[in-house]
């Protein structure tokens, strides 16, 4: 049985990741095709053949993020209580974040900061699914004050925008090249202010 075309000649998740470090470092729009195939070792036909076109790749990569943060949050809210869930949240995000095989950088950042107009879905994409996981958390601390682990009056939706303040602070300070030992310290520090 014969195939068609010509398989690939290079490692596509490889130049994912490596079109993914692009996009990280420089935003959307200070990424060129040439940067990509100059980056990726292959040529604008083989890139079309294998991505589409920039925006479609983008897209992927984007896909991805959402993808690891997705695991992190789900993995987390089956903890045995809400406040071990946003810890959890927050210690594997700063995981994530000094992954020497990851990007640096946080993608939300990046496109909110370099990103264009072409990048305007994008964001309101991130944003959305950024709030879909905390309506993911905010369940969690509901069914904690339900049991009675967390107080009742408790204000669900401070509490999970402050999970979310710390997160992007800490997904800052690791762009800024603070360590991951130092970044955990931060989170231990920031879980005092759990309410009790």
């Amino acid at each position: 049985m014969s195939t068609r075309g010509r398989p690939r000649g290079f490692d596509r998740d490889a130049a994912l990741l490596t079109a993914t470090r692009l996009f990280w470092a420089r935003g959307y729009d200070g990424t060129s095709l040439s940067d990509l195939t100059a980056a990726m070792g292959i040529s604008p036909s083989s890139f079309y053949a294998a991505f589409g076109d920039k925006k479609s790749l983008f897209a992927e990569t984007v896909q991805g993020y959402m993808q690891r943060y997705t695991a992190i949050y789900i993995e987390a809210v089956r903890s045995p209580t809400a406040r071990e869930a946003a810890e959890r949240i927050l210690r594997d995000s700063v995981d994530e974040f000094t992954d020497e095989n990851r990007p640096m950088s946080c993608l939300v950042v990046s496109a909110a900061i370099q990103g264009g107009s072409e990048t305007i879905d994008v964001r309101r994409t991130l944003e959305e699914h950024q709030r879909a996981l905390e309506t993911v958390l905010a369940e969690r601390i509901e069914q904690d004050k339900v049991s009675g682990a967390l107080d009742n009056g408790l204000d669900t939706a401070v509490l999970t925008g402050w999970v979310r303040t710390v997160w992007e602070g800490l997904s800052n300070q690791s762009n800024a090249g603070v360590a991951r030992e130092q970044l955990q310290e931060i989170v231990t520090l920031a879980m005092r202010a759990w309410p009790g």
